[in-house]
């Protein structure tokens, strides 16, 4: 699997994973900004122009292995947002020697429980019957947005659902039941002796300020913050708030690991 990605800037490597349903996209108002870093952002598999699915998070995660390897880069800094942390957390479980920090955002470290799994396989198969997304490009921005955004940002309304109506069916049906199929990782994030971000929007509904501090409590040595204002998709929601968080813990991960 060869995953189409962007990559600006130089230094340490740092990969920012994208949130479902969207692309590589939902980071560029923050990729502008980040400066000592080589910043390298994937479509991932089924999404944006990364065309193909992949059944499973695990093999999300090993594309991305695939592509650090193409890049020429064994260390990084791994990020990802809600489908794209789980994709991250998946990543530090089988490369763990690769990982020099962890940013989690608007995700979770637990496993679905089984109402969540029926609705994702109800979800995926949907979209198969239908081969459109449009469905879906109708109702998840009130879920991934926050109240404020959707009220102060429509842009961002309009934004989200051309995304999802940008990806097809297939990948999406695929995402979902991988999402469904994943396991919990908070043994995962017990064994790693590197620095975690966790951080969320106030506003997000699908990651609680529960399933966050699950995160934070799990791993060795992370920060829990919250940013206002913001829902599920902080990076597009509130880019300063998130970069007020990212590029000081980024210094931190420079000066002791990379």
């Amino acid at each position: 699997m060869t995953l189409a990605f962007s990559e600006r800037g130089q230094g340490p490597a740092l990969v920012l994973l994208h949130a479902f349903p969207l692309s590589r996209a939902l980071w560029d108002k923050v990729v502008p900004r980040i400066d000592g870093w080589r910043v390298i952002t994937p479509d991932l598999p089924g999404f944006g122009a990364s065309t193909t699915p992949v059944p499973t998070i695990d093999a999300m995660a090993d594309a991305v292995a695939s592509m650090l390897d193409r890049c020429g880069v064994q260390t990084a800094v791994v990020g990802g947002c809600s489908m794209g942390g789980y994709v991250a957390l998946a990543f530090a479980e089988r490369y763990p020697q690769r990982v020099a920090g962890l940013v989690l955002a608007d995700t979770k470290a637990s496993a679905d429980p089984e109402d969540v799994r029926q609705h994702r396989d109800r979800v995926a198969a949907q979209v198969e019957t239908s081969a459109s997304t449009q469905a879906l490009a109708v109702t998840m921005p009130e879920t991934l947005l926050g109240a404020t955004t959707r009220a102060e940002q429509p842009e961002l309304v309009e934004w989200v659902k051309a995304q999802i109506l940008g990806n097809s069916a297939a990948g999406v049906a695929a995402a979902q039941r991988a999402m469904a199929a994943r396991h919990a990782q908070f043994e995962t994030l017990a064994s790693l002796r590197v620095p975690v971000l966790c951080i969320r929007g106030a506003e997000d509904i699908p990651s609680t300020a529960e399933d966050h501090t699950a995160m934070a409590g799990a791993a060795h040595d992370a920060l829990n913050v919250t940013v206002p204002s913001a829902g599920h998709l902080l990076p597009i929601e509130h880019p300063e708030g998130f970069l007020a968080q990212l590029q000081p813990f980024l210094q931190r991960v420079h000066g002791a690991h990379c």
